[in-house]
């Protein structure tokens, strides 16, 4: 007896042609991150009883100027993303089949983009209510 009708189940086959890739990931994070610079700068730029409550930020801020600092805060914060992102695949090299479960890069590099997409999208928004 055959049980076809149990394949439709099985995406172990399926999940890396559905996989986001880097560049999208990276798209994500960057876009949130964005969102998150934006929103700053118009809030520090319309309000004047709001400050930046992130001491980087805000020194790279009074070094820079508001939209440079807002960038050099970006770039750090993507290449800190990313180096987080991508040292799922040092893990695995360290520790190829004792730890790390078969496509644990991979997984850990999604979840990692996109929470801190999501996460800087959040604060993006979070900053414009000071707006309304």
């Amino acid at each position: 007896m055959s049980n076809s009708s149990a394949d439709w189940f099985e995406t172990r086959g399926e999940w890396p042609a559905l996989a986001p890739t880097r560049v999208q990931l990276l798209a994500v994070l960057v876009a949130g991150k964005l969102l998150d610079a934006v929103s700053t700068i118009a809030v520090l730029h319309l309000r004047s009883d709001v400050f930046e409550s992130v001491w980087l930020t805000r020194t790279l801020m009074e070094q820079f100027g508001v939209v440079a600092g807002s960038l050099i805060t970006l770039v750090f914060a993507v290449i800190g993303v990313v180096a987080l992102a991508e040292s799922g695949l040092v893990i695995e090299r360290l520790l190829p089949e004792s730890w790390a479960p078969d496509g644990y890069p991979a997984a850990f590099r999604t979840t990692t983009y996109l929470a801190a997409g999501a996460w800087y999208g959040f604060i993006g928004v979070h900053n414009l209510l000071f707006l309304v």
